[in-house]
């Protein structure tokens, strides 16, 4: 097979392209990680030359002082073509232009930067064209979400990509995984022998995933009003974080190991429909304004904030709640897990009436401050029975010393390697969408209540807890 890769990056002309490829993979360059000679050539409708591509890209990206020396030389492969993707010459024209700079025996890397709704007519330009063709080289293709808009659409997006291409080919991205936090999941759960057993229905009370963003909607109205919190967080980051969390150990770190777990778990996942608990399973919300931003309709209905409630009927979790919470506007930016365990079966210490404090919980924070707590109570020095939390920390940058890779700079590499691991499977999208529809099917009947923006979210949302099983998290 071919020994030089040719990451070609169509929709080149947006911010994705200097703000996470370019720096990804400039950083993979700078740490020697390519396994063979890189080449990037950007692809868009702008007409640019060379060297204005180069110029915009070099101006955008923030380089490291120490590694100004390799910029020149990482540009140095750096390339710029003006496509037209909405007609079968533009492809053509491509090929031919992509073959000249690198020769035909060559690996590509096709990332699709580019609106969803173009991922089939440019797979489809892709493979008419040749430039899918895997006799001289590997031929892999990288889609952003959002992956279909509902279960019907995402199954009939994946038939027409697989009819052009393999599984093997496909890479569904989702950022969130290339995250090191994300990642460790496993190494934290499969190495350590004082997690693993606790990790069920013996000894665990609730699991909370919260994915909290300070920012409004901004200039992104038109999108998201079609979109919301639902399909935008909800269906691909943190379903994917639970499935993580809750899968059984694979059988090896191979790609399709880990994603067969993760499959097994979405599958397990409780329908909202499906739940038939007395107490609220979900509740939506709107920050005030909302309306009012660029793009949004005067009478919407989106929601900004959803948190719901639901189970994975399994062996391992029957009967432990899942709560998932994601939401615009709120106080500050994280995303995190908290894994919250039983209480012990008899109080010797602390009120007895304050059962709503659950002082033993295990935190994996996964952005901005990548690290894990472990919380408990300690007696307080000179008291009689006093209690007061405390916890153990672990940060990551801090013990490493050491820059935490982005996660755009892990995914890439691994398309270039061929490695599956972090990436989403046909299976585990349609499973998604599922459970992401059922709930969907239930938010009309859902009120949906006002909150006020930079707090966090409605104050019905804490009536998804019981009355003994802790609060929200805040980091």
């Amino acid at each position: 097979m071919a020994d030089r890769t040719q990451v070609v990056i169509l929709g080149a002309s947006g911010d994705l392209t200097a703000r996470k490829l370019i720096p990804g993979l400039f950083q993979s360059f700078v740490e020697n990680r390519f396994p063979h000679p890189v080449q990037v050539v950007g692809v868009a409708r702008r007409p640019w030359d060379r060297a204005e591509f180069q110029s915009i890209i070099t101006e955008r990206v923030h380089c490291d002082e120490g590694d100004k020396a390799r910029w020149d030389e990482f540009m140095s492969e750096v390339y710029y073509q003006q496509t037209h993707l909405d007609s079968d010459d533009g492809y053509t024209e491509l090929a031919r232009t992509l073959n000249e700079i690198a020769g035909e025996a060559v690996n590509r890397v096709f990332y699709l930067a580019i609106k969803p709704e173009l991922f089939l007519a440019t797979v489809t330009g892709l493979h008419a064209s040749g430039l899918l063709d895997q006799s001289t080289g590997t031929a892999r293709v990288v889609v952003e979400k959002p992956f279909g808009t509902d279960l019907e659409s995402a199954r009939a997006l994946n038939a027409e990509l697989l009819r052009m291409l393999g599984e093997d080919q496909l890479y569904r991205i989702d950022h969130y995984l290339g995250k090191e936090t994300v990642q460790n999941l496993l190494a934290f759960r499969f190495r350590n022998a004082m997690f693993e057993p606790l990790w069920n229905h013996n000894h665990v009370e609730v699991v909370q995933i919260t994915v909290a963003e300070d920012v409004l909607v901004g200039d992104r109205g038109g999108y998201y009003d079609s979109s919301g919190a639902v399909r935008d967080i909800l269906q691909n980051h943190a379903l994917q974080i639970l499935a993580l969390v809750a899968m059984e150990p694979p059988s090896s770190l191979q790609g399709d190991a880990i994603r067969n777990e993760k499959v097994k778990v979405l599958e397990s996942l409780r329908c909202p429909k499906e739940v038939t608990d007395d107490r609220a399973h979900i509740v939506r919300g709107q920050y005030w304004g909302y309306r009012h931003e660029g793009g949004v309709a005067e009478d919407s209905q989106t929601e900004t904030y959803i948190a719901v409630r639901t189970y994975i009927d399994n062996w391992r979790w029957g009967g432990v709640p899942f709560l998932l919470r994601t939401g615009k506007g709120l106080p500050k930016r994280f995303t995190g897990i908290q894994v919250q365990f039983h209480m012990p079966p008899h109080s010797l210490f602390g009120p007895p009436d304050a059962c709503h404090l659950r002082p033993n919980a295990l935190n994996l924070r996964i952005q901005p401050h990548e690290g894990i707590d472990l919380h408990f109570d300690v007696k307080a020095p000179g008291s009689g029975n006093e209690m007061v939390p405390a916890k153990l920390n672990f940060n990551y940058e801090e013990f490493f010393n050491r820059r935490i890779p982005e996660a755009y700079q892990r995914l890439l590499l691994d398309v270039i390697k061929g490695d599956q691991s972090l990436f989403i499977r046909s299976d585990e999208v349609e499973e998604s969408w599922r459970w992401t529809d059922s709930l969907r099917e239930l938010m009309p009947d859902t009120e949906l209540h006002a909150y006020e923006p930079k707090s966090w979210g409605p104050d019905a949302a804490h009536s998804l807890f019981g009355e003994c099983e802790g609060r929200w998290a805040k980091e």
